[in-house]
């Protein structure tokens, strides 16, 4: 399934109870909405692990950094194990700037 604005692409591609969540373009105020209504999809679907893509993840401010963190406390919430992959490099530092905050709830596996 696919969720798509000017800015920001969602799209998922499901194996079997697995789900691999991609997302492209900007994450800020004006596309939250879209990945809120993703996310929201991808629980409805009840899998046992999210693999959340980030390496077409052009940009990522501080409310995406708030929502992500929101999105991934449903996703543990519901039960689901989160896998993180393909962070983009300027995110990283971002995060290493940031003194290691995380938006990120344990447990995360990162490659």
């Amino acid at each position: 399934m696919v969720w798509a604005d000017g800015l920001l692409q969602a799209r998922t591609v499901w194996w079997g109870h697995a789900v691999r969540a991609c997302l492209g373009g900007e994450l800020d105020i004006a596309t939250v909405p879209l990945v809120d209504r993703a996310v929201t999809a991808v629980l409805a679907g009840r899998p046992d692990t999210v693999c959340l893509d980030l390496a077409g993840l052009g940009f990522c401010d501080m409310t995406g950094l708030h929502a992500m963190r929101r999105f991934t406390g449903r996703i543990h919430a519901a039960g689901t194990a989160l896998r993180l992959v393909g962070m983009h490099p300027r995110l990283r530092c971002t995060l290493t700037l940031l003194q290691g905050v995380s938006p990120w709830t344990p447990p995360v596996l990162q490659d």
